[in-house]
């Protein structure tokens, strides 16, 4: 899971990797849409598709597109609206793996929550084989995993405790997911949470002529985001309730992966590695370093950007932008530097101050108005000795937890730390040492119990609590 961030301190950022040792690619596709699962495939009668298997292959006939995520309403109301039943969740997850080719990937989730009370708001989610819910009818429990309506700090919480799940936030409010926006950064949600949307739809299209283009902007709340502190990406979404997947236009989510399948491609969305395109084949590279979109870094050399866009059709950008802004600060992030009537970019950040934490991520215009938002990356740029002083002590995360065979942390830290277990009468029964922030340790040959996990870096340390099962 990605990295966390306390607004209260000075944070060491760390590296996803600085090489690569594999070549990423890129795929071009949609998360969001729905089929007659729940309220979609509205023109079955004429279509002739009906359920997720004929959805996943009217897909593969679409320009340009190599995945198609089904994510249903999560709940049932009533019939067709949005209709969603939990008996028909199981079938869906199997009708994508069927649908799934060594040149099509298709997936299967849910787009959880309503839209019409307060503090409300829809949430895709991946990565669960059961349907998370709050509805009881005559048929009995309409969900698997129990998850009351509105409660977002739990549907969050459960998301961060299963390591192979994101969640992105689809078509926001400025008051949606209990008000995220506007309330304390939450490191816990900042875990759950992979992106937020720029473009949604057009949602009840029914072009399939790639004519009928996405109107709705919501840059500006992934921008809100950011300044809180969040670290999250910007994805695209088509929302299809009509059979369009694909072709009604030629807006696409844009992932980086080392191949198309569902792990890479989870892991991709995990770290960031995507962008939002209106435009159907276009490549953006944004690197800072070898450090690509989604990464976070610390150095001691003020950092540079480097952009290439490359379209296939051959089409110029009209302008390149670097968007900046420090991370915490509550404060819009803004542009740096733009090129005009050009395909490539480098800038130098020769006004960051040492011991800044800032994000960075670039908007594209191309010729014909199409744009492209990228997901950032953070660097911290700290003193050549590396010694800096903070304001409190590190954060760390680990979950799941009560944990069986794996156990994930994500902590802060960039330097050499040690985390060691202790049993009950306090004996250190493991310890590792460990550079970077998102490591993994596996538990399976641990006595079942209780521990205490401590993590030491310098001079701080901090101790949690564990359950191995």
């Amino acid at each position: 899971m990605k990295f966390l961030l306390n607004s209260l301190i000075i944070l060491c950022f760390f590296s996803f990797g600085i090489t690569r040792s594999q070549t990423l690619n890129y795929y071009f596709g949609n998360l969001h849409s729905h089929t007659s699962y729940s309220d979609g495939n509205k023109d079955s009668a004429s279509s002739s598709v009906y359920n997720p298997a004929g959805s996943y292959a009217f897909a593969k006939l679409a320009q340009n597109f190599d995945f198609l995520g089904i994510s249903e309403h999560n709940h049932y109301s009533s019939a067709s609206n949005p209709g969603m039943q939990v008996s028909l969740y199981a079938p869906g997850i199997s009708q994508a793996a069927a649908a799934t080719t060594s040149t099509f990937l298709a997936l299967y989730g849910m787009e959880w929550g309503v839209s019409t009370a307060t503090y409300s708001g829809h949430v895709v989610i991946y990565g669960f084989n059961q349907l998370i819910g709050w509805e009881t009818y005559g048929w009995g429990n309409n969900f698997n995993i129990y998850n009351a309506k509105l409660d977002y700090d739990s549907l969050f919480i459960k998301i961060k405790n299963n390591p192979n799940a994101f969640a992105t936030l689809a078509h926001p409010s400025s008051t949606d997911y209990g008000n995220l926006s506007n309330t304390a950064y939450s490191s816990v949600y900042d875990a759950a949470i992979s992106g937020t949307v720029f473009r949604n739809g057009p949602a009840f299209s029914t072009s399939t002529t790639y004519t009928d283009f996405a109107a709705s902007d919501y840059a500006w709340y992934y921008k809100k985001m950011l300044s809180k502190g969040y670290h999250l990406g910007i994805t695209y979404d088509g929302d299809n309730h009509y059979t369009t997947f694909g072709k009604a236009n030629a807006g696409r989510l844009v992932i980086l992966s080392a191949s198309l399948t569902s792990p890479n491609l989870y892991t991709a969305m995990q770290k960031m590695h995507f962008y939002a395109s209106d435009d159907w084949n276009c490549k953006i590279d944004f690197k800072i370093g070898s450090n690509i979109m989604g990464d976070s870094l610390s150095g001691t050399v003020k950092p540079t950007i480097n952009v290439t866009h490359n379209d296939m059709d051959g089409e110029l950008a009209d302008s390149i932008k670097v968007w900046s802004g420090i991370t915490a600060s509550g404060i819009s992030p803004t542009v740096l530097s733009v090129v005009k009537s050009s395909n490539t970019l480098s800038f130098t950040d020769n006004a960051m101050v040492i011991g800044t934490d800032k994000y960075y991520f670039i908007e594209v215009v191309q010729t014909d108005g199409d744009r492209i938002f990228t997901s950032p990356i953070w660097y911290h740029l700290k003193n050549a000795s590396g010694i800096e002083e903070y304001k409190n002590d590190f954060t760390f995360l680990m979950f799941p937890n009560p944990v069986n065979t794996m156990l994930y942390i994500s902590t802060n830290l960039n330097e050499d730390f040690d985390v060691e277990f202790f049993d009950v009468t306090g004996k250190i029964v493991h310890k590792e040492k460990f550079t970077t922030g998102n490591i993994k340790i596996p538990t399976e040959n641990f006595a079942k119990g209780f521990y205490s996990v401590k993590i030491t870096s310098g001079q701080f340390s901090q101790t949690k609590k564990l359950i191995i099962e």
